[in-house]
């Protein structure tokens, strides 16, 4: 399956949709086999064919039926196809409403794919012979507006089918799953201001003891190793999607101690930035 660079999706940037075929790899729209960021949210359904993509830095394989969604400014690159066939569908962030958000922001924390049922593939191909009958006239505003829609109805099927995964398949509750989320969105905003639990648990107005109990509970993992692996991933993503240098990118993390950033570094993924940010890139 071809992960879309970002430079493609600006053929509809005016309106914010941008819908592709993804086609047997003769196709003349080669797959980008480079790690990138985007800026909006890219939703892909698999007909047939296989792929093994990695996305955040993890690998993800796809087979006929499934459903694999990237959030924006996570990290993905193809790594291998063999004769894929579907669709990729492109939006704006803007057209993905909170409610819609909050459930993708949940499925985020277990899983990027999903194998997507029968009734609602079949009413996301209808949506999408729906947007291509259109192509030819993307000029006419009216036209976009109705596309835009159409969009929307598109991720609104898939918010519906990703809802019904996670309850089939999470055992927590939905405070833990709120606080979880809160603590990500904190975290995200914050990480470079502090890396200490207590002060994520002051913005949260619980205790650290709390909060470390229910993010262990969802993650796996204590709130300690969880800020350690964040900084690692935007340290990954900042490695392979910006010209910073490991002393920069430290700064900007809130390291100071740019030796120190690099040894964490090292300790949790068994290379240096430098190798890690040459061997993404090549």
């Amino acid at each position: 399956m071809a992960f879309l660079p970002q430079h493609k999706a600006s053929q509809y940037s005016d309106f914010g949709v941008y819908l592709r075929r993804i086609n047997s790899p003769a196709s003349p729209h080669a797959p980008a086999m480079y790690a990138h960021q985007d800026d909006y949210y890219i939703f892909g359904l698999v007909e047939s064919g296989t792929g093994c993509g990695i996305i955040d830095f993890k690998e993800h394989r796809f087979l006929p039926g499934d459903m694999f969604l990237i959030q924006p400014g996570q990290v993905h690159r193809l790594v291998s196809s063999e004769s894929p066939e579907g669709w990729l569908l492109l939006v704006d962030s803007s057209f993905v409403g909170s409610a819609e958000k909050s459930i993708f922001d949940n499925f985020a924390l277990f899983a990027s794919s999903f194998r997507i049922d029968p009734q609602r593939r079949t009413e996301l191909l209808h949506i999408i012979s729906l947007m291509v009958s259109r192509t030819d006239h993307l000029t006419d505003a009216l036209v976009k507006a109705t596309t835009r829609r159409l969009a929307e109805v598109f991720i609104g099927i898939v918010a519906e089918a990703v809802r019904d995964i996670n309850l089939q398949h999470t055992r927590h509750s939905k405070r833990q799953l709120e606080i979880v989320l809160a603590f990500r969105r904190l975290l995200a905003d914050h990480l470079a201001t502090s890396r200490q639990p207590s002060y994520y648990a002051s913005l949260l107005n619980i205790s650290a003891v709390y909060l470390n109990e229910v993010v262990k509970a969802v993650t796996g993992m204590n709130v300690t190793v969880y800020i350690k692996n964040e900084v690692v991933l935007q340290a990954k993503r900042l490695l392979v999607h910006t010209d910073l240098t490991v002393k920069e990118i430290s700064y900007r993390l809130g390291i100071e101690d740019h030796a120190y950033f690099s040894r964490l570094f090292l300790q949790a993924t068994g290379v240096s930035p430098t190798a890690f940010r040459q061997r993404n890139l090549e």
